[in-house]
């Protein structure tokens, strides 16, 4: 028996379980454990150098090897030993919401949006992806209000066209108006915009209302919406006449501080002091109306008297005024072309109409190919302008005040009510 060998075992170049040509294992150097990195135990079943096993396998069949060992050394396969690179299935790991960059989880998508701080895209992709959630509800909604409204106005234009301005004789000097027709004119046209006002109103309520249930995944009937909406419609149409009660306000101020200066320093300077106070009033205008955009979700939704619905727009918009007049800004821009883009054609053949129609007599066609324009461009056009505000709002409560979490236990919630018959409550 020689330095190095076991007792009880054979003294030979290659003991059992080594492959031939690999020669006789060194002399354990670590006082009997093997080769480093292993833990051949007493034994002497060693594995040749490198200590890995046979390329991209688990060791000698079975992984104990012979009875009383414990397989070759390291025995974890390939180089790493956990299976391909990474080892942990798909990157990031996490198949809640589906893998995320970076390993981040994907915000859940209940509805139209998912619900999570939103770019500018997936605002106005969410605009249009409400009216494909719910078409029932918003198309028929915007349909029904655009033409109640596009029917009364062109029912006034047949009076005005038929009462007053066939009525209207021209002479050498001029247009003669008389008082009972100018009366007539002005009621006629205070008619339009209080219905066309009050039209907007309930419309816009409904849509925020429609839109904002779409954001939590539900989708509202018409009635429901409707049932929801109608209590506080007279909320949003008190902010929405406050809001023109600065505006008119504002406007007289204006007027009247260069007035006064034009009557106390001379034209020159009424003039001067009439512009600069104009733009500035402009830049004041347009400043309240992006921090004031948010009132109407925040009468609908959050229920808010008109006054506390304006400050709470103010608050929300604060901080992010130029990226909500960007947004707004460019949705306004792409309604605006694809109205007329829509209403262009009607007008053509409106005036096409008249053409084929007496002077004296009232273009009753025009009118009704008008009001068909007015009712497609604007059953397609509040839905889009309202599905921008409320996500719009949205984002910026999510931003502020964390309201993504709120949201996301809301839908969670909503889901296991649905199941058991429980009644959902408003998350806003």
């Amino acid at each position: 028996m020689t330095e190095g060998s076991v007792p009880g075992q054979p003294n030979e170049q290659a003991g059992p379980g080594v492959p031939p040509g690999y020669g006789a294992p060194p002399p354990p150097p670590y006082g009997g454990y093997g080769a480093p990195g292993g833990y051949t135990p007493t034994g002497g079943y060693a594995p040749p150098p490198g200590g890995y096993g046979p390329p991209g396998g688990y060791g000698i069949p079975g992984g104990y090897g012979t009875p009383g060992g414990y397989g070759a050394p390291g025995g974890y396969g390939t180089p790493g030993g956990y299976g391909a690179p990474g080892g942990y299935g798909a990157p990031g790991g996490y198949s809640a919401y589906g893998a995320g960059p970076y390993g981040r989880p994907q915000a859940p998508k209940p509805g139209i949006v998912p619900l999570r701080p939103l770019n500018m895209t997936e605002i106005l992709d969410g605009a249009f992806a409400a009216i494909r959630w719910n078409p029932k509800a918003i198309l028929t909604s915007s349909a029904t209000v655009a033409t109640i409204s596009a029917v009364l106005i062109a029912v006034i234009s047949y009076v005005l066209q038929r009462q007053v301005l066939n009525t209207v004789r021209l002479s050498g000097s001029g247009t003669q108006l008389t008082a009972s027709q100018g009366i007539l004119l002005l009621s006629l046209y205070s008619l339009t915009v209080l219905i066309t006002f009050v039209a907007d109103s309930i419309l816009t309520g409904l849509l925020t209302v429609a839109i904002g249930q779409g954001v939590l995944g539900r989708k509202e009937t018409l009635a429901s919406v409707w049932r929801t909406a109608a209590p506080r419609i007279w909320r949003l149409i008190g902010m929405l006449l406050l809001i023109a009660l600065f505006s008119v306000v504002g406007l007289a101020l204006v007027i009247g501080v260069s007035v006064g200066a034009g009557l106390a320093a001379g034209p020159v300077a009424g003039v001067i002091v009439g512009i600069v106070l104009g733009l500035a009033a402009w830049v004041f205008a347009v400043i309240l109306t992006v921090r004031w955009h948010l009132a109407i979700p925040v009468v609908m939704l959050e229920r808010l008297g008109p006054l506390k619905s304006l400050g709470r727009s103010w608050r929300l918009v604060r901080r992010s005024s130029w990226r909500v007049f960007g947004i707004l800004l460019l949705t306004y821009l792409i309604v605006l072309i694809a109205v007329e883009v829509i209403n262009v054609p009607f007008a053509l053949g409106s005036g096409g109409l008249s053409l084929l129609t007496a002077r004296s007599q009232v273009n009753v066609a025009g009118l009704v190919v008008q009001a068909i324009g007015q009712i497609i461009s604007g059953t397609l056009a509040a839905p889009m302008i309202s599905g921008v505000i409320v996500l719009l709002y949205t984002d910026l409560r999510m931003r502020r005040e964390g309201m993504d979490i709120t949201l996301q236990a809301a839908t969670a919630g909503a889901a296991a009510n649905d199941r058991l018959g429980g009644q959902n409550v408003s998350p806003w």
